[in-house]
């Protein structure tokens, strides 16, 4: 606990981190420093990266980095970076390797053009490695001043357990997994966890009385509670097969009632709703605009009661 609290102190960012699928890949945007630009005018100043985050013509990590020197904001922002994914030539093969974590963070800082990151995440876990090996990599990067402070992405709460008990120096002070007002049935992409579901309340209130940060991924769940999608879409088969259910769709009607009762939007009651949860929360949000961004963040700002929350999620 002492040195989670201490890791605390060092790093303070906004409740919305800006994800980082507008940056890479199909989801790229035209314009990737206007929409930066708009984002962190927005109130945004934490940043979502990963290493894995590439396409042919370039890397989120560069054009994240490309924006904070053009801008010069590198000591007003927070960038997160994430290591140790699967990748060519066999993305199915593991990376999580203590030797591969100084490798990973140098190209990434290396990409970005920074000499250090704010905070740095293992993208994925491997039980077979010893966690103590893992934990020892990640402290002497510290120690060395590329990162600020490291996490984990994807790790089951025992392993994060595991990993504080272990730490001497360093110890992990977030762990991003997805969030959201609806349960996560299946897995959208191998080897990642969830915090959603009944049989996961208590690592919920372990995290609560930890105070660890949650970097909650995917809080709208794969679009699930976005205004354009249908239930039981066959276009989009992936949330469909991830988060359709009578529980589900009981919860996107009451967000969507509640959402009228506010006067604000659905996406907004689920930014909301998994900002005010009882444990220490950011919301990993991929806003594809400005005003994206400043609704993401208004939302975080709302509040709800505990009255509410119970309504929102169980209907009672």
């Amino acid at each position: 606990m002492g040195g989670v609290a201490h890791g605390e102190q060092r790093l303070h960012f906004s409740t919305v981190i800006q994800g980082a699928t507008p940056l890479f890949g199909a989801t790229l945007v035209p314009e990737p420093q206007r929409l930066l630009d708009e984002v962190h005018t927005s109130g945004v100043d934490a940043f979502d990266s990963g290493l894995a985050y590439t396409d042919p013509d370039g890397t989120c990590d560069g054009r994240l980095g490309a924006w904070v020197a053009d801008r010069g904001v590198r000591d007003v922002v927070t960038l997160i970076g994430k290591g140790c994914h699967p990748g060519p030539p066999d993305w199915s093969a593991s990376r999580v390797h203590p030797e591969t974590v100084a490798v990973d963070v140098a190209a990434t800082l290396d990409r970005m053009g920074t000499d250090h990151l704010d905070l740095w995440l293992f993208h994925r876990d491997d039980p077979s490695v010893p966690v103590g090996e893992l934990v020892d990599a990640a402290e002497r990067q510290v120690e060395a001043g590329t990162i600020e402070a490291w996490g984990v992405s994807n790790w089951s709460t025992d392993r994060l357990r595991q990993a504080i008990g272990i730490a001497v120096t360093s110890p992990p002070i977030a762990t991003s997994s997805q969030y959201s007002l609806v349960d996560q049935l299946a897995e959208p992409w191998q080897g990642v966890t969830t915090l959603t579901g009944a049989e996961r309340a208590g690592e919920r209130e372990w995290l609560a009385e930890t105070g660890i940060a949650v970097l909650a991924w995917s809080p709208l769940a794969g679009g699930y509670l976005t205004t354009a999608h249908e239930p039981g879409s066959t276009e989009d088969q992936t949330t469909t097969r991830c988060y359709d259910s009578p529980e589900n769709r009981g919860r996107r009607d009451r967000a969507q009632q509640f959402a009228r009762s506010r006067g604000c939007s659905p996406e907004q009651v689920a930014i909301t709703f998994v900002a005010t949860s009882p444990f220490k929360t950011h919301v990993v949000s991929a806003a594809r605009s400005g005003e994206e961004a400043a609704a993401n963040c208004e939302a975080a700002s709302m509040d709800l009661t505990v009255d509410e929350r119970r309504w929102l999620e169980f209907g009672t």
